[in-house]
C-alpha cells in the first residue's frame, strides 16, 4: 500500500511501487523510480531519471555476501536529487542534502544533513558521512568507511578498503576502508589507501598518496605522503568570533535600550 501525500506533485511517467510513504510537497520529475520501501520527507524534489530503494544484486561472483533483507531508504526533509541519482536499499539521506547528477550510494550508508555530494561520485556499502560534508565530481568513496563532519573531498579523489586488491575472500575485519575525522580537507586527485585514519583538521595535499595514518592538524603531501607542516587553522574561531562579535552587540542593544528607558 502507498502513502501518498495529496501535496505532492508526481509526474505521470513515476513508477511507484507498494509500500512507499511521499510526504507534503515533494516534487517528482519524470521517469522516476521509487522501490517498496522507500521514505521520502517533506519537500524533496527528485528530478528525472533517479531510483530509489534499489535492491543490490549480484550474479553469484562477488566474495561479500548480499543481505537478504534491508531496512527502508529514506530521504530527509528539503533535499534534491539531481537526475540519475541511484540510492540503494537501507540508505539514509540527512535533511537538507544535495546529491548531484548520477551520484550513487551503495546499501546501509548514512549521509548526514547538509552535505553536498556531487555530480557522478560513487559511495558504496556500509559507509558513514558527517553532517556538512562536500564531495565533490567523481571521487570515489569505499565500503565500509567512515567520514566525519565538516569534510571537505575534492574532485577525481580514491578511496581504497582492501590491501589484498581482491586476491583474498572477503572478511569485514580485514576489508576496512579509511576513516577520516571532522574538519579534513583532502585536495584532487588524492589517494587513500585502506584501513588509514586522517587525524581531525589535516591537510592533504592534490595527489598525494596517503599508505599510513596522519595525526591531527597537520599538513600532508607526497608519494607516499609526509607531514610537511602544522595545520593553525583552528576550526571553532571563526565561530568563536562570530559569537562574541554578536554578543557586542546584543548587549550594546540591551545597554542603550536601557538607557532610552530610564
Amino acid at each position: 500500500m502507498k502513502n501518498v501525500s495529496i501535496t505532492a506533485k508526481i509526474a505521470s511517467t513515476v513508477i511507484i511501487y507498494d509500500d512507499v510513504v511521499i510526504e507534503d510537497n515533494v516534487i517528482i520529475h519524470d521517469y522516476v523510480v521509487l522501490y517498496s520501501g522507500t521514505v521520502v520527507h517533506s519537500n524533496v524534489e527528485i528530478f528525472d531519471h533517479s531510483v530509489i530503494g534499489k535492491i543490490p544484486k549480484a550474479p553469484g561472483n562477488t566474495s561479500r555476501k548480499l543481505n537478504a533483507n534491508y531496512k527502508k531508504v529514506i530521504v530527509g526533509e528539503n533535499s534534491i536529487l539531481c537526475p540519475g541519482v541511484v540510492l540503494y536499499s537501507g540508505t539514509e539521506i540527512g535533511h537538507h542534502v544535495l546529491l548531484g547528477d548520477n551520484c550513487s550510494i551503495r546499501e546501509d550508508c548514512k549521509i548526514g544533513n547538509y552535505c553536498i555530494i556531487s555530480r557522478n561520485v560513487s559511495v558504496n556499502y556500509e559507509t558513514t558521512i558527517g553532517d556538512y560534508t562536500k564531495i565533490m565530481d567523481n571521487s570515489h568513496i569505499t565500503g565500509n568507511m567512515t567520514i566525519g563532519k565538516h569534510v571537505f573531498i575534492s574532485v577525481l579523489v580514491a578511496t581504497t578498503n582492501d590491501n589484498s586488491m581482491g586476491r583474498e575472500e572477503y572478511s569485514i575485519d580485514r576489508v576496512r576502508g579509511p576513516i577520516i575525522e571532522d574538519y579534513v580537507t583532502i585536495g584532487a586527485a588524492a589517494n587513500i589507501l585502506p584501513g588509514v585514519k586522517i587525524g581531525s583538521n589535516s591537510i592533504v595535499a592534490a595527489g598525494s598518496v596517503v599508505t599510513k595514518d596522519v595525526p591531527p592538524n597537520k599538513l600532508v603531501m607526497g608519494v607516499p605522503a609526509r607531514i610537511i607542516s602544522d595545520v593553525d587553522w583552528k576550526p571553532m574561531n571563526k565561530l568563536i568570533n562570530k559569537l562574541w562579535f554578536f554578543g557586542i552587540i546584543i548587549w550594546w542593544l540591551g545597554a542603550t535600550m536601557f538607557e532610552q528607558k530610564n
